[in-house]
């Protein structure tokens, strides 16, 4: 496998990657309010039935968002996109928030997202970057499990982070 940036004619093969995952987990947030104290936490929940559930933002704003990313790579297998993974710079913070991170559901499980992980945290270092911070849907337990197995914490949530008013689940991963 070859992890590379994008070029223009990669934005149609990343489109058409199976970017979806199924559940029957989600986080449920609660919050207890007492006197002088304040805390939220948060609870693994089943959901009556498995979803299905796909990219939080419609088809049609994916390649706009993506180009203006810091910086886009894909991993490719021969002429076959299998992932890709975006990030966003905040210099001044020295820190990298990973924008898009997917790999097709045909070729999950075989250590991609791992290898495009390391890619940028590799490229991040030279860049002076410390840290990296992933956020995740609440319903995606697949990410959040990656998180987790990767070496990321739970460094915070924040609420209408996605359209539709969807919170996140925000991990931080210290690389320096």
């Amino acid at each position: 496998m070859h992890i590379r940036a994008v070029r223009k004619n990669d934005w149609p093969k990343c489109l058409a990657l199976d970017a979806s995952y199924e559940t029957e987990i989600a986080w449920q947030l609660q919050e207890r309010q007492r006197a002088k104290e304040w805390g939220m936490y948060f609870r693994e929940v089943q959901l009556p039935r498995e979803q299905t559930l796909n990219l939080i933002l419609p088809p049609e704003e994916l390649v706009p968002a993506w180009e203006k990313r810091d910086n886009f790579w894909i991993a490719a297998e021969r002429l076959k996109v299998c992932g890709y993974l975006g990030l966003e710079l905040a210099l001044a913070r020295r820190t990298a928030y990973i924008a898009d991170l997917v790999v097709d559901r045909e070729q999950r499980r075989q250590q991609i997202g791992s290898t495009l992980l390391n890619h940028a945290i590799r490229w991040s270092l030279r860049k002076g970057i410390e840290q990296l911070i992933l956020a995740s849907p609440l319903k995606a337990q697949p990410a959040l499990a990656f998180a987790q197995q990767q070496g990321f914490t739970l460094c915070g949530f924040q609420d209408n982070y996605w359209p539709k008013q969807e919170a996140a689940l925000l991990f931080c991963k210290r690389i320096r």
